[in-house]
């Protein structure tokens, strides 16, 4: 039996056309302009199988690199990134079950940076659905958790409903997203990537299984070939699927300058730096520092 598990569906990433970072109640948010009082779901889908580029987890990567080494131009970063590609959808991806807005009390997976701890937190619905809608007032988050879970209840395939839900939550003009939580996550992902460079036996296995990706679907074809899929529904998890199958190569082709320390996709697995400017100045220095011990 042949195993196909490079498959990938979910068409329901939400981008409005411009975002801004704004402080409300002394928190940085990333929000989409079109912010008011009223809820609507008027971001455009997009399609990552046709838009996605590679420079997406580059890019990712690198607003990590900033947070890692305390550099400046983080939020100017931030926006291009989201302008350009959205926002992560971290509401949909942090919970453990699919379905958390069912529960009153909602379980995060392991890794869900909030608060910067790594253990598994417990948080109330009407708290958490609050942090990435803070402009809601209690009868907005309530009617707001009232129309999300109506959608289960409504006839349909199961396969509709996350579509229905992300419409409703990542695509809704009231949804925000922390601004610490994004510069966490990319600079978690860059720690690994880091990590993953400067040590020859790495555990890959040990770092895949820090991807908890939900909704895993499996299905048996008439040739016999067992298909794995990702039903993916929001970016952040295509930029885990992406990392994730990118570094579990036999050959990994992502890389960090060993001069300026930004992530890149190499085309030779021997490469050592993202451009050939970085290659010569490091040679430069090379030759300095030998003059200085001759």
């Amino acid at each position: 039996m042949n195993l196909n598990f490079s498959a990938f569906e979910g068409k329901n990433i939400f981008k409005f056309a411009k975002y801004d970072i704004k402080e409300i109640d002394k928190k940085k948010y990333i929000f989409p302009d079109s912010i008011n009082k009223e809820q609507s779901s008027g971001a455009p889908l997009i399609d990552i199988e046709k838009d996605f580029e590679e420079s997406i987890l580059i890019d990712l990567l690198n607003i990590g690199k900033l947070a890692f080494y305390n550099e400046t131009d983080i939020e100017k970063s931030v926006l291009d990134f989201v302008n350009k590609y959205s926002t992560l959808g971290l509401i949909n991806d942090l919970p453990l079950n699919k379905y958390f807005f069912l529960d009153d009390k909602i379980v995060l997976k392991d890794y869900n940076y909030i608060g910067n701890s790594d253990l598994t937190t417990v948080v109330d619905r009407k708290k958490y659905f609050k942090l990435f809608f803070p402009t809601c007032d209690d009868n907005q988050i309530k009617e707001l958790i009232n129309n999300v879970t109506k959608l289960t209840e409504t006839p349909a395939m199961e396969k509709y409903i996350l579509s229905d839900v992300n419409k409703l939550l990542s695509g809704s003009n009231l949804y925000c997203e922390p601004l610490d939580m994004f510069i966490q996550y990319a600079k978690y992902l860059y720690s690994l990537l880091n990590n993953i460079s400067n040590e020859d036996n790495y555990n890959i296995d040990e770092l895949l299984k820090q991807f908890e990706i939900n909704n895993i679907k499996m299905s048996l074809s008439r040739k016999e070939t067992l298909a794995v899929e990702f039903q993916i529904t929001c970016l952040k998890q295509y930029i885990d699927y992406y990392f994730a199958k990118t570094v579990a190569q036999d050959i990994n082709l992502l890389k960090i300058c060993k001069f300026c320390n930004k992530a890149f996709l190499a085309v030779n697995p021997k490469s050592e730096y993202d451009t050939p400017q970085c290659k010569n100045k490091a040679n430069v220095y090379k030759s300095r520092a030998k003059n200085k011990t001759d």
